[in-house]
């Protein structure tokens, strides 16, 4: 048996007190005496020993010393030692990507993974564990819960998202949940490189459930149409990653219609790559290319493109202010500089900004116009106003000054106005038209300009009916009409799949294929493909890092049996406040 708070020894002085206070304090006894012989005899015997007869025939003192003893033992914290397991907080990180689904004997390793988790948590009853989930933004499934049936609920609802690992957040992110103290912390994955550990976890074991079963994997690494004259002109190249030569189906087929275009066999050494080359096929906006092939890894089996790819540059006149130059490099486009031939000549490749209004005539593409050449610009005042339009869903102009506007476009939209003169155009091809130099406001000082900027390249540089590609889970604001509905995801096939309120919100579904967002009565489409790292299966040995003991061992802990004690406290108050209830109080 030890104590757990010697520091409250200091509580002994109250016994000691009270014992001091019997010693000293007078005590009368009625005493018959027959003659003063008697008498003096009588007061010589009590003078030899005076402090034991004040302890003498005293059950009211007996019991406060006992009281009072008791309370300081409970005051110390007495304990009795025990064997109790450590490392408590079990904290398992489940690799959700798409290489999860390679099979082994007609079982996906994402299976495997999930029934050797159960066999942990069985093993672990009534411990703390957390369930934490990989990706660009990891996330916890439970955390520290002890309920075993809600653990294994937890793990049989887990799926696959598709998305990469991203294996260094899912640690930083675990770490950072056993700052607090030290945790055993296990992953399932295929493969994780030790060297992803640092050497200051020395509170943290890791334990990683590794696979290392050989598989075979036949993926189509590469998947671009474009169209021609003659059609359309695609392109495939087949990966494959076995020790063995391969051989299968590739189809193409068209998703909007579902007509197959092609079907034909291939084959692909062991360890090298194929290219197939397809021309002259019909026109199509959604293609799907599939093989068919015995391997065990079928997610890279399947890639679907939009042709009509979306513009991902910008050619600014030379002529305008540096700022317009920086703010369209700001929304992520390849900007560059070029004169009025150049723009000519890029404008159905790139996005176009000038203020050569000659420019609203050519090409078929539509151009983005800040100022006029043609015309000079006049003073105005007032406050800007704009109308419910998604160039402004995001981009709010009200706080911005304006101080000269040129001579707007009879036939264009005003979407936005300074008084009542306007101040944002937009033509019937959708060319969109500001009737102001940036050196004549003080936009470029507002977070609008940019955002407005984005908004504005959004609807110049995609396809008037898609979103453009986008990973698993990827996040990325589209521009959107901010109708009461939201925007709707379906799939192909009029599936629902999810809302989101805004385009600014927008995160792209899980799994790959071609999906359709409608906003109000706009409805385009947009690819989800498979990550690069996502068709490469690796395979990883398991192996432990750290030097917390397992959860099977031991150490000695501590039972404190203080609680024990309460209840003969309680039952010694009692009887002394009887004892002194029926002696009565003296005078």
């Amino acid at each position: 048996m030890g104590l757990n708070h010697i520091v409250n020894s200091w509580t002994a002085v109250f016994p000691l007190v009270v014992l001091l206070y019997y010693f000293f304090r007078k005590k009368y006894e009625v005493t018959t005496i027959s003659s003063t012989l008697f008498w003096q005899q009588s007061m010589r015997e009590t003078k030899v020993s005076p402090y034991l007869k004040n302890l003498q025939r005293n059950a009211l003192f007996y019991l406060q010393m006992v009281a009072l003893l008791l309370l300081v033992f409970i005051l110390l914290g007495p304990f009795l030692p025990k064997e109790q397991a450590i490392g408590g907080h079990t904290i398992l990180i489940v690799d959700t990507s798409a290489s999860m689904l390679a099979r082994k004997e007609q079982t996906t390793l994402f299976a495997r993974q999930q029934a050797a988790m159960k066999e942990l948590v069985v093993s672990r009853s009534g411990e703390p564990i957390t369930i934490v989930t990989t990706g660009k933004e990891p996330a916890i499934v439970v955390r520290e819960q002890t309920d075993g049936e809600v653990l294994l609920a937890a793990i049989d609802k887990l799926a696959v998202s598709y998305e990469h690992e991203h294996m260094e957040r899912a640690l930083e992110f675990a770490r950072s949940i056993a700052a607090a103290g030290g945790a055993d912390i296990h992953i399932y994955t295929d493969s994780l490189d030790r060297a992803a550990f640092a050497e200051g976890d020395k509170e943290i074991a890791w334990t990683i459930h590794g696979s290392e079963d050989a598989l075979v994997n036949v993926s189509i690494n590469k998947f671009g149409a474009v169209k021609t004259p003659q059609g359309t002109e695609a392109i495939i190249k087949i990966t494959n990653a076995s020790d063995v030569n391969q051989t299968g189906d590739v189809r193409l087929a068209n998703l909007l219609t579902g007509e197959v275009l092609l079907e034909e066999k291939f084959s692909v050494e062991s360890g090298k790559d194929a290219l197939l080359s397809f021309k002259e096929l019909p026109e199509s906006q959604v293609l799907q290319a599939e093989i068919s092939v015995d391997d065990d890894y079928e997610a890279d089996n399947t890639a679907a493109i939009l042709l009509g790819a979306e513009v991902s540059e910008a050619v600014v006149d030379g002529q305008l202010h540096e700022l317009v130059k920086r703010a369209f490099e700001a929304v992520g486009l390849a900007v560059s500089t070029g004169s009025a031939k150049e723009l000519v000549a890029a404008q159905d490749s790139a996005i176009s900004v000038t203020n050569d209004v000659s420019l609203l005539k050519k090409g078929s593409k539509p151009v983005i116009i800040i100022g006029r050449n043609d015309k000079s610009p006049t003073p105005v005042s007032g406050a800007v106003n704009s109308i419910a339009d998604p160039l402004f869903t995001i981009a709010d102009i009200s706080d911005v000054y304006v101080s000269a506007l040129y001579p707007p476009f009879t036939s264009y939209t005003t979407l936005a106005t300074v008084g009542d003169q306007p101040f944002i155009q937009r033509s019937k091809r959708g060319d969109i038209v500001v009737l102001a130099d940036i050196e004549l406001t003080d936009w470029p000082l507002h977070p609008s300009f940019p955002l407005f900027v984005w908004s504005a390249a959004e609807q110049l540089r995609s396809d008037t009916d898609t979103l453009g590609l986008f990973v698993p889970h990827e996040r990325k604001a589209v521009l959107s009409g901010g109708n009461a509905n939201g925007l709707e995801v379906y799939t192909l096939k009029d599936e629902y799949v999810t809302t989101f309120v805004d385009g600014s919100s927008f995160i792209a579904p899980s799994q790959p294929g071609i999906y359709k967002a409608r906003d109000g009565g706009t409805e385009k489409l947009f690819a989800v493909q498979l990550e690069q790292a996502e068709k490469e299966l690796v395979i990883g040995a398991s192996y432990r890092i750290g030097q917390t003991a397992d959860v099977n061992e031991a150490e000695e802990g501590k039972q404190m049996i203080g609680w024990f004690f309460i209840i003969p406290l309680l039952l010694l108050l009692l009887t002394e406040w009887e004892v002194q209830r029926r002696r009565g109080y003296p005078n």
